[in-house]
């Protein structure tokens, strides 16, 4: 997991990224990933693991595994945006 937090609203706020995004261009899955992963960094400077794994399942309507898996597993990075075929 990338251990620097992102500033998703501010990239999200971005002019080419809103005009990549309303082109169906931005891979929504990869997008909510880095979300979960920037509220987990947040979440733990308050609460344990777990307490922080739950809290996400609960606010993102995913399971405990779910969410352990977006955060901990091992994969190789997918870019944010599409392609195009």
């Amino acid at each position: 997991m990338n251990k620097c937090p992102l500033d998703i609203d501010k990239i999200q706020s971005n002019r080419l990224f809103k005009e990549m995004h309303s082109y169906g261009l931005i891979n929504e899955l990869v997008l909510r990933n880095l979300v979960i992963q920037s509220e987990y960094l947040e979440l733990r400077k308050t609460y344990h693991q777990i307490e922080s794994i739950f809290i996400l399942s609960e606010r993102h309507h995913l399971s405990y595994y779910a969410i352990n898996n977006i955060l901990f597993r091992k994969r190789t990075n997918k870019p944010i945006y599409g392609y195009i075929k």
